[in-house]
């Protein structure tokens, strides 16, 4: 079994994956530090499907952007459990699990993120062999700026705030705009990448790892 976790902004998801279905999941937005609150949730979660922690294989977790401390609590968390338990680590960019989620069209992708201040972290995607695969890394706008980003018919998911859906639909026709449903950052889709790359045996080290911050003048909220 694998575990996935999820704390990349104030949304934490959780899940637990078999290999060949996804037995939990849960997520959550919450504006409580991810400090007090993961722990205690993945602990339920094992409590309810009673299943004992020590058979798993492996973690996923959620590498970012996102915010600092909250990246960093997911992946701290990851990192010691998986130490106390001689199973590595696998990571994966935050928006590659929004990506994942969203069925081909025919249709470029685009992924987003909150990023503060009114700003977005984007990445853009194309199928490559029925996957989706970023065209380049990970890009900044501000809330203004974004609707023009979009150069082409182009589905777009993710955190997008009322305002930001609006803005999209009267500025730009190219934008196809996923429905909240599938606007969700599924852990389990994180679940199922990471376990995919672990039966694989092609991964990093597990100290190696190390969230994804963008580099911008304004920090992400805490």
């Amino acid at each position: 079994m694998l575990l996935a976790i999820d704390t990349s902004t104030n949304g934490m998801g959780i899940a637990v994956y078999d290999g060949n279905s996804i037995i939990a999941e849960s997520s959550a937005v919450s504006s409580s530090r991810h400090t007090v609150s993961l722990a205690p949730a993945v602990k339920q979660l094992f409590n309810t499907i009673d299943v004992d922690i020590t058979k798993l294989k492996g973690i996923g977790v959620a590498l970012g952007p996102g915010s600092f401390t909250s990246l960093r609590v997911g992946l701290a968390f990851a990192k010691g459990l998986a130490l106390g338990l001689d199973i590595p680590v696998i990571g994966i960019p935050t928006l590659d699990v929004l990506a994942a989620a969203q069925p081909q069209n025919g249709l470029p992708l685009c992924a987003v993120l909150q990023a503060g201040r009114e700003k977005l972290a984007v990445v853009f995607y194309k199928a490559v062999k029925d996957k989706w695969s970023a065209i380049a890394p990970v890009a900044v706008f501000t809330y203004d700026e974004f609707p023009d980003a979009i150069t082409e018919p182009t589905t777009v998911c993710g955190e997008l705030t009322a305002e930001l859906r609006t803005a999209l639909r009267r500025r730009n026709k190219n934008a196809k705009v996923a429905p909240p449903a599938m606007c969700l950052r599924r852990t389990g889709f994180l679940a199922e990448s990471a376990w995919n790359i672990l039966e694989k045996g092609n991964y990093p080290p597990t100290a190696s790892l190390s969230p994804i911050y963008l580099h911008t003048k304004d920090p992400i909220p805490q």
